[in-house]
């Protein structure tokens, strides 16, 4: 499992001269075996010949001796000669890559983080409810809520409407409880994401109960008993949040789009995200997953660390000398997370393709 501090922790990490190792490696035991793995693994050190041997025998020696196979992804980085090593197991999809530069690859890991981290489900119907802390595919917490019995009285006659009205009056006030108890757990797990499960007609009342917070929160609601399986719960709850990011990203795209042509806090471009990076005023930073800059697109003083894209000899902030920046994307991406900013990742198709373009940003001010 990884929380925000460690990501930031390895967006802050500069192998200073030395390589850096970043390993993604998919190992579901739903749709892998070891063997396949570890040729997958084979494969990828044979695709990047300039691995540094003692970190290659650093994650064999993980992949052989010390992983427990209870996982579904694998992201290691390594840099021996600093003595620097981490690895998280992760209970959610992780896709096969490997990269050496002199950071590491941290802009895979944050999204998989802005997909699968800090999830809540609240599980509602009028008499109980049940709430759900997912982080990155792993289950923190379960726990139950029982509110004050609503009885249905069939009988007719002048006294129906009256119980009737008591029926509701008591299912109204668990519902309230239970808003209270999302509220508590919400803020207690560090949610930023919420699912609403249950019958249709108590998620509707629910969510238009919750307090603003709580509903920006809400990214969809599904079908739900409260004796579900939470292991049921937690994959309809993933891929609901997975399509929800989706949607979001899709949607954040274009409104970038949008904003940069109207002359708004957004812009489009390499050179006008990398000014706005330079003075801190990037609030959601957004690429395509296929961009790749070749090496003397970005260039990075040696001295002061500016990055533009200038062709001069010298840089334009400080005047020293400047060099080509191998790792752009991941260095451009390192900074936007080190300053705080949010980093997507757009998949195919998007709105910023359609526009032209391949990189952008939304602006603090």
């Amino acid at each position: 499992m990884i929380h925000e501090a460690e990501l930031r922790e390895l967006a802050e990490f500069d192998g200073e001269g030395n390589r850096v190792l970043s390993l993604y490696l998919d190992v579901d035991p739903r749709r892998t075996t070891s063997e396949t793995y570890k040729l997958a693994l084979r494969n990828l050190f044979d695709s990047v010949p300039e691995v540094d041997p003692a970190d290659r025998a650093r994650v064999e020696q993980f992949i052989e001796l010390e992983y427990d196979r209870q996982a579904r992804g694998i992201v290691c980085f390594s840099c021996q000669k600093k003595n620097f090593w981490r690895v998280f197991t992760l209970d959610v999809p992780v896709e096969n890559a490997m990269m050496v530069s002199r950071r590491p690859l941290v802009r895979r890991l944050v999204d998989l983080f802005n997909i699968y981290g800090n999830l809540g489900v609240a599980a509602i119907d009028k008499r109980g409810a049940r709430f759900f802390a997912f982080h990155m595919g792993s289950l923190e917490e379960a726990i139950g809520a029982l509110g004050e019995d609503v009885k249905r009285h069939k009988q007719g006659g002048w006294s129906a409407s009256r119980f009737q009205r008591h029926e509701d009056e008591t299912a109204k006030g668990n519902l309230k409880s239970f808003v209270e108890l999302t509220d508590k757990f919400a803020r207690q797990y560090n949610w930023n994401k919420l699912i609403l499960g249950g019958v249709h007609s108590t998620i509707i009342q629910f969510q238009e109960m919750l307090p603003h917070h709580l509903k920006k929160m809400v990214i969809g609601a599904m079908p739900l008993e409260l004796d579900a399986n939470p292991q049921e719960i937690r994959e309809r709850a993933e891929a609901l949040a997975k399509e929800a990011y989706e949607h979001y990203t899709q949607n954040l795209a274009s409104e970038l789009v949008t904003q940069a042509k109207k002359g708004n806090q957004a812009v489009l471009g390499l050179e006008s995200t990398l000014e706005a990076l330079q003075s801190g005023r990037i609030y959601q930073l957004l690429f395509t997953g296929k961009l790749q800059l070749p090496e003397n697109a970005v260039r990075r003083c040696t001295q002061c660390n500016y990055l533009s894209t200038t062709t001069a000899n010298a840089c334009p902030l400080c005047g020293g000398d400047i060099e080509p920046l191998t790792d752009a994307v991941n260095t451009i991406a390192r900074r936007a997370i080190a300053q705080g900013a949010a980093v997507i990742v757009l998949p195919d198709d998007n709105p910023l393709e359609s526009a032209d373009e391949h990189i952008g940003a939304i602006l603090r001010y």
